[in-house]
């Protein structure tokens, strides 16, 4: 009951004092805190979804962190002391998921120049289409269409739509992105697409092409980033994790091989996409490991500290705006060996 009292505490603390507040508690000045961002705002994406802060606002979090003196470890490092029991006081962890655009032009910079690593969780579909993740740039186009209509007819989703009730915008998107793959539809025609419902909605299409939003990092860019000194790591391919085991291993498979070749390191550990897991995917991991290496837990909530054999790792995910979210990041670390598999399934990238 006390921890939860202060884990509520922690949760009002606004912006400025945010990692004060945490990282500077007594009660965990021995444990593990895993901080969450996914993407750097290129434009605007910070005033669509909280999961996106300002580069400014993700600077003034390194710079405490600097001046307050915090150990910024390697997760892997970190998860090794944790079970040694000789983590350092003020340990931190700084993760990013799904490996955007906006992380190589301004996230790696700014680790770089405060000596900070960082783990980044890289799903790979979209890193070989130089286009916006679909699901994800019609969305950012419903918001800033707000109090237009649209005419689903044109693109295969009877109905006209107001796009006033931003809360309606989850169902429309699942109904271009059902269109798009009854369709077949490549990466690239579902980008022709979002670019007439950008025209439509009055959007500057040619802007968000120009600045890379919503774009996965390259080849290349993940290359560098790792011969840099970020640890690149699992998140599945399509950005998705099926319960049917063949297309789960499909997943972290192709995600592996593609990450290898890209950057001559085989990844070791595999972050849920969207903080979406079940009980279920364990022995699925499991099969493919042979058993599970390094696994901790702790309770949801808190900051990691050394427990029980489960894989799972609480992070915080901390927006913009003083918000604060807990999310579980599970893993299994993997061997380097691979099977391919065949299958589809419906939440994906792709």
């Amino acid at each position: 009951m006390l921890r939860l009292m202060k884990l509520t505490a922690l949760g009002l603390a606004r912006s400025s004092g945010l990692i004060e507040a945490i990282a500077g508690n007594r009660w965990r000045q021995s444990r593990l805190l895993i901080l969450c961002y996914h993407g750097l705002s290129l434009k605007d994406e910070h005033q669509w979804r909280p999961m996106f802060v300002t580069p400014d606002f993700f600077r003034r979090r390194l710079e405490i962190l600097a001046r307050r003196h915090y150990r910024v470890l390697r997760l892997d490092e970190a998860l090794a002391k944790v079970r040694e029991g000789s983590l350092p006081p003020k340990a931190v962890v700084i993760t990013f998921d799904d490996g955007f655009h906006d992380f190589h032009r301004f996230g790696f910079p700014a680790l770089g120049e405060f000596g900070f690593p960082a783990t980044v969780y890289q799903t790979t579909y979209y890193s070989d289409h130089a286009c916006p993740v679909f699901n994800m740039v019609l969305s950012y186009l419903f918001w800033r269409g707000a109090g237009r209509r649209l005419d689903g007819a044109h693109y295969g989703v009877p109905g006209v739509f107001e796009l006033s009730h931003e809360t309606e915008h989850t169902a429309l998107v699942d109904a271009f992105v059902a269109a798009a793959r009854k369709g077949s539809y490549t990466a690239e025609q579902r980008n022709e697409i979002a670019a007439a419902i950008a025209s439509e909605l009055g959007v500057d299409y040619a802007e968000i092409m120009r600045l890379r939003m919503l774009q996965l990092m390259t080849a290349g860019e993940i290359g560098e980033i790792s011969a840099g000194g970020i640890d690149v790591q699992l998140h599945t391919h399509r950005h998705r994790a099926p319960l049917d085991e063949r297309l789960f291993l499909r997943e972290i498979d192709e995600n592996r091989e593609w990450l290898a070749a890209a950057t001559g390191v085989v990844p070791k550990h595999f972050c849920y996409p969207s903080g979406q897991y079940r009980s279920e995917f364990w022995p699925l991991a499991a099969r493919r490991a042979g058993r599970l290496r390094n696994h901790l837990r702790s309770r949801a909530g808190y900051p990691l500290i050394r427990s029980a054999p489960v894989a799972q790792v609480p992070r915080f995910h901390a927006g913009d705006g003083g918000r604060v979210r807990v999310v579980a990041l599970r893993f299994f670390f993997l061997p380097a060996a691979s099977s391919r598999v065949s299958g589809e399934d419906s939440r994906s990238w792709n």
